[in-house]
């Protein structure tokens, strides 16, 4: 099997004995193991993808059995007397099922992947142009944390001719070292996620109905946005667009799994999640964190639930004015302040305006005087939020963004500038949750006693699988 038979070209079985029996592979023989290696594989990596243990499992347990039979007649194809283009095909049929069946966590399956790193790299010399193999390959150092190794293996590919799923594979890759290997905020990590950016694009122009593809290009935005600061929100609008057309399969796809959608694609529906979350578009992050959950249970799905129904509902409870911070004796003195208070701390071009008047959407221009009457913020610290209160005494929920805790005083008249505002109405398992929110994305988007705030703080993302 895989773990005992794995054996170098033309020579004897390394890690184990040849079986009892052999027969001779031939050319049609090796053509018709390479194609049920493409029919089992794709369907392993699409079921292991998305969570689906069981069918993962049936389907390795599929690739074992044709590992075994192609172990049983391929070391002829292998040896010194057949063409380098033969010997290749077969060294990397062999690397590529024992790279999909091996087991790198036990003694056995480890020396198993040694012998696949062996054979592959052998295909790749016999016949550089054999992109399959350097693929394999770089899958496999991946898995090793070889992640340079990994890179050069697919860049050997993308280098000759454009090529789709090396293109797939550079962009996460990109992201992961982006992660592992460059500090947050830094050139490198920035130049890492461009590059990540730039082969999701590459293989979206190979083929517009990839829904996987598209769904490397908006994580790839996502990445983006934050490694660049959080300062372009467009970045997540462009997310969220190549996420969408991830889900029909391109912007003219119609959702059909059979045409490129990737609607079953658990992770997307959890990233994509995640950014509504971020962007405080809380019922479809909620259905997308359902939906993630349903097809893949393993998921982190329920922390990231829990976290937003707790915000939910401070935010909801408190615009309701539920609460003994919100008893008249306390709020009367705030807006009596507030009202007798000038905007003139803000810039000339701003006009003063109330809660109750602003629109949703940003509003230009205006600028409106408010306090904070409860600090509603998360434990997992992704923005500050406040319950505040105008001249009028209207309540609202404020968001805040890039700012560390504390930088917004409950004692001191806020001014924000250009209110950007939405509306929320979300429901989750029988409770709704409708209230105006405030966002402020940017420091200069909000005035504290007058002066622009301190205490800056790299934007946080909720966790993610990059």
């Amino acid at each position: 099997d895989a773990t005992g038979r794995v054996h170098a070209r033309g020579g004897p079985f390394v890690g184990g004995n040849p079986p009892a029996t052999h027969v001779d592979m031939s050319v049609d023989d090796l053509v018709a193991f390479e194609e049920r290696a493409d029919e089992l594989v794709a369907k392993y990596e699409h079921a292991d993808d998305r969570g689906q243990t069981a069918a993962a499992s049936a389907t390795r347990e599929e690739l074992k059995d044709l590992l075994r039979a192609v172990l049983e007649r391929s070391s002829n194809m292998e040896g010194p007397d057949r063409s380098a283009s033969e010997r290749a095909r077969a060294l990397y049929l062999r690397g590529r099922l024992i790279e999909c069946t091996a087991d790198q966590g036990d003694a056995d399956g480890a020396k198993a992947l040694a012998g696949a790193e062996e054979a592959l790299k052998k295909a790749a010399k016999l016949n550089p142009t054999l992109e399959g193999a350097w693929i394999c390959l770089g899958q496999l150092l991946w898995k090793k944390g070889n992640l340079d190794g990994a890179k050069n293996c697919y860049a050997a590919v993308t280098s000759r001719a454009p090529n789709k799923k090396a293109s797939q594979c550079m962009s996460m890759l990109c992201r992961t070292i982006a992660k592992a290997k460059a500090a947050p905020g830094t050139d490198e990590q920035k130049e890492h996620v461009v590059e990540s950016l730039k082969h999701a694009k590459a293989a979206i122009k190979l083929d517009v109905t990839d829904g996987y593809s598209w769904y490397q290009c908006g994580m790839a935005y996502m990445t983006q946005f934050f490694a660049e600061g959080a300062t372009d929100p467009n970045k997540l609008s462009q997310s969220l667009q190549c996420f969408a057309s991830a889900e029909k399969g391109g912007p003219a796809g119609d959702g059909s799994l059979e045409k490129g959608g990737v609607g079953d694609y658990p992770d997307l529906h959890f990233n994509r999640a995640t950014v509504q979350r971020y962007v405080e578009e809380y019922a479809p992050a909620l259905e997308g964190f359902k939906r993630a959950a349903q097809l893949d249970p393993q998921l982190p799905w329920k922390g990231e639930v829990d976290a937003m129904l707790a915000v939910l509902t401070k935010l909801d409870d408190g615009c309701a004015g539920q609460g003994p911070m919100f008893k008249p004796k306390r709020l009367l003195p705030i807006q009596k302040t507030l009202a007798e208070a000038r905007a003139s701390s803000a810039p000339e071009e701003y006009r003063g305006g109330s809660l109750k008047a602003l629109a949703p959407g940003v509003n230009k221009g205006v600028c409106v005087n408010v306090r904070a009457a409860l600090d509603a913020t998360a434990e997992d610290m992704l923005n500050l939020h406040y319950i505040v209160v105008d001249g009028e005494g209207t309540l609202a929920a404020l968001s805040v963004y890039g700012l560390e805790d504390g930088a917004v005083r409950q004692s001191s008249t806020l001014t924000l500038l250009d209110p950007n505002v939405k509306d929320v109405d979300a429901t989750w398992e029988g409770r709704r949750f409708k209230f105006r929110l405030v966002r402020v994305d940017l420091p200069k988007q909000i005035l504290v006693g007058g002066t622009m705030p301190v205490g800056l703080a790299r934007p946080r993302l909720a966790s993610v699988n990059l």
